[in-house]
């Protein structure tokens, strides 16, 4: 495959398998042709006219991971057994080839996606250009037709000139390093070798391999810009399959991130079935123990109650809360927020957040009890991660101050809070004002609170602090958050950024320092008010906010 191809694609097309060495690495020559030569990638062996191997994982920053020898199993998150693809270029052996660097995704020419309901415009007829500049660099691409024979060879063929066009548009850099990085796939998706021919089969979503070898669905391709009136949904787009590296290369850094935080992990759900109302207790570290954190995170996975992914998880992103039971005379009232996430549309979802400042609510140690709400059934897992990381000062206090739950948006919604007079002790060293905030509702006018921006002010002594939930008005402003958490790809309208949420993600616990707005030793006043368009909203949505005052020392 390249710009310049001395043979015809269809005789170079070998389903017997090819004889070109498929082993070269990248190396430091370039070709004006952009052609691929051999198949990129880090192994050893000196490339063309003696040029030094470069190290791609070195080049991209990224850490190496080794080939895990695994069993031959289909399964979502199973671990990718080895196989030798027949490609365009030569045999692909995915263990020889691997680096733990590379995302590898397999797009096949009619997914399941595009044909229910099927789409006028092929999915490779568009968007390759598109594709290569959402991709993340590490990405390999690897493409195969469901058809055999004749019909794989229309439709490969036909996609071939679609890369080498949007090659000849990049950087003679992008254009070398992208060349390597594409394949075809010679044998139809359904009678490819092991795992993969069965993933291609069924569910025939798509393939991924993330950084941890992984086997992963890709999800869906459509586009908030191409809805189509006659089939009511929206039509698909090619280059949204680069959003699932994204989110590999976001679960890669997070993953990187938790091992080196040394934390103590608290298992509150143990993952099974969690539905609206599960509850449990939980044993904690005893006091002096927790006495010795200074940061808290939740650990919270939302996995399918089935084998897959689209059928198997719940269709709509409700919102979803775990609260802890801290009344000591009455233990099933589970009132106290801990943390508030939003359901995907037909996904799972692994997210870890900070909470840090709601750390004094378990100062005790001890057993403590927790609550999940939820509207659908998931396989719930939850995990507090308690570490330290060496503040000059940590949480001793969290003081709940203002919670619009119960409160309507509406012309009158200020009028639910009354200011707050709160004495901070002398030994406190730092102040914040931390809030949980998400928009609810397809109101008039705005089409709030859900798509409206909305602003939130914290007085306190009279100085001003504005959240304003500002993506609420963005096309893709959950898209933009994949590569912070929002899973990627769902089956629904996941794309359109939310007031201070996004379907498939938790709601932000988001703090504020205010040390230098408050008098430390003496009485603070605290206020609070909401707006639409910097005035009161003047029809009836909701607001869900809860905010705490943390007091360290």
């Amino acid at each position: 495959m390249g710009l310049a191809v001395a043979t015809s694609f269809v005789a170079a097309l070998c389903f017997a398998g090819c004889s070109e060495d498929a082993t070269e690495p990248v190396t430091t020559s370039t070709s004006s042709s952009g052609g691929s030569g051999g198949l990129g990638g880090t192994g050893g062996g000196g490339g063309a006219g003696g040029s030094e191997p470069i190290d791609e994982c070195e080049l991209l920053g990224l850490t190496p991971r080794p080939f895990a020898d695994a069993a031959d199993d289909s399964a979502l998150y199973a671990t990718a057994a080895d196989l030798t693809i027949a490609t365009t270029e030569g045999d692909y052996n995915l263990k020889d080839r691997w680096t733990g660097c590379d995302a590898l995704l397999f797009i096949q020419d009619e997914p399941r996606q595009t044909t229910s309901p099927s789409w006028p415009i092929p999915l490779w007829d568009r968007d390759v250009n598109t594709l290569f500049e959402r991709a993340p660099k590490n990405t390999r691409f690897f493409f195969v037709s469901v058809h055999s024979g004749i019909d794989a060879l229309t439709a490969i063929g036909g996609l071939e000139p679609k890369v080498d066009e949007a090659l000849a548009a990049m950087t003679e850099e992008d254009r070398v390093w992208w060349s390597r990085r594409v394949h075809f796939i010679t044998q139809a998706a359904g009678s490819l070798p092991g795992w993969l021919g069965a993933v291609m089969t069924h569910p025939r979503w798509g393939v991924g391999i993330d950084r941890f070898q992984r086997i992963r669905y890709i999800g869906s391709y459509a586009d908030p810009t191409r809805y189509d009136n006659g089939l009511g949904w929206f039509a698909p787009n090619l280059s949204m399959a680069a959003n699932e590296v994204v989110q590999y290369n976001f679960e890669a850094e997070r993953e990187a991130r938790l091992e080196a935080q040394g934390a103590t992990v608290v298992n509150v759900f143990p993952g099974g079935t969690g539905s609206d109302g599960s509850a449990t207790d939980v044993a904690l570290p005893d006091a002096a123990t927790m006495a010795g954190f200074d940061s808290m995170e939740l650990d919270m996975t939302m996995a399918c109650i089935g084998d897959g992914e689209f059928g198997d998880c719940p269709a709509w992103d409700y919102m979803s809360y775990v609260y802890i039971c801290d009344d000591p005379q009455d233990p099933e009232n589970c009132t106290t927020e801990l943390g508030r996430w939003i359901t995907t549309y037909h996904r799972e979802g692994r997210w870890v957040h900070d909470v840090s400042g709601l750390l004094p609510l378990f100062s005790s140690g001890g057993t403590h009890r927790f609550k999940f709400q939820c509207q659908n059934s998931y396989e719930v897992k939850l995990d507090l991660r308690l570490f330290t990381q060496g503040k000059a000062a940590k949480p001793a206090t969290a003081t709940y101050l203002f919670d619009s739950f119960g409160v309507p948006f509406n012309a009158t919604y200020n009028d639910g809070f009354q200011p707050m007079d709160i004495v901070i002790p002398a030994e406190t060293a730092k102040v914040e004002l931390a809030s949980i905030i998400s928009g609810h509702g397809m109101e008039s006018p705005g089409n709030c609170a859900e798509f409206c921006v909305t602003s939130h002010h914290f007085f306190v002594n009279g100085t001003e602090n504005v959240v304003t939930l500002s993506d609420a008005d963005a096309q893709y402003g959950c898209m933009d958050q994949v590569d912070q958490g929002t899973v990627a790809n769902q089956y629904g309208t996941w794309w359109y950024g939310r007031s201070g949420w996004c379907p498939g993600k938790e709601v932000p616990f988001q703090v504020i320092d205010i040390t230098d707005q408050v008098t430390i030793g003496g009485s603070n006043t605290f206020d609070y008010e909401g707006y639409y368009n910097g005035q009161p909203y003047t029809g009836s949505a909701s607001i869900r906010l809860r905010s705490w005052l943390i007091l360290s020392e």
